[in-house]
C-alpha cells in the first residue's frame, strides 16, 4: 500500500508541473498579444538566475533561462525553470507614474550592468522584507546595449 501512494505522489506531481507549463506558455501568449506595444523588443533564452531573500537565513536560488518583452515603461520576463518548464509571468516597471500596458507590475528599485550581466532587484508589494534579484548572465554586446538603453534613466542604477 505505501508504495502505491508513493507511485501516486509521483504521477500527480509530474501531471501538475505538465499543467501549469500548459498554462503559463498559454498565459505567455495572451500577454504577448494584449500588452505589446508597437516599439517592443523581444530577446530570448537568456541564460540567469532569481534569487529571494526573506531574511536573514532564508534564500531561495531558481536557474531559469528568461524570455523578455520590453515596452516603453515596463519589461516582462517570462521565466523557465530548469531551462525548459515555463513559470509565471514577472512584470518589472519603471514608474508608478505610468501603468499602461502592465499586468500586475511590481517596481523595478535598482539594477546593475555589469560587463556581460545585468542584477534587477524589485521587492514585493506586500512583503518589504522580501526581495528579489534576477541576474542575467552571458549576454552579448547587442542584447546588452539593448536592455542598458531601456533602462537608462527609468531606474536607479548601483555600479
Amino acid at each position: 500500500m505505501p508504495d502505491t501512494i508513493f507511485l501516486y505522489f509521483l504521477i500527480a506531481s509530474i501531471l501538475l508541473q505538465t499543467i501549469l507549463g500548459v498554462f503559463f506558455f498559454n498565459q505567455k501568449k495572451k500577454i504577448i498579444s494584449e500588452f505589446k506595444q508597437t516599439d517592443s523588443i523581444e530577446l530570448e533564452n537568456i541564460n540567469g538566475v532569481i534569487i529571494t531573500e526573506n531574511g536573514y537565513f532564508r534564500k531561495n536560488f531558481k536557474w531559469c533561462k528568461f524570455d523578455l518583452m520590453i515596452n516603453q515603461n515596463s519589461i516582462f520576463l517570462f521565466p523557465k525553470n530548469f531551462y525548459f518548464i515555463p513559470n509565471r509571468a514577472i512584470n518589472l516597471l519603471f514608474s508608478y507614474s505610468d501603468k499602461k500596458n502592465t499586468k500586475r507590475p511590481e517596481l523595478l528599485r535598482e539594477f546593475n550592468i555589469g560587463k556581460h550581466s545585468i542584477e534587477l532587484v524589485y521587492y514585493r508589494r506586500f512583503f518589504l522584507a522580501e526581495y528579489k534579484k534576477i541576474y542575467l548572465k552571458n549576454l552579448n554586446p547587442e542584447q546588452l546595449s539593448i536592455l542598458e538603453n531601456s533602462l537608462n534613466g527609468k531606474s536607479r542604477r548601483f555600479y
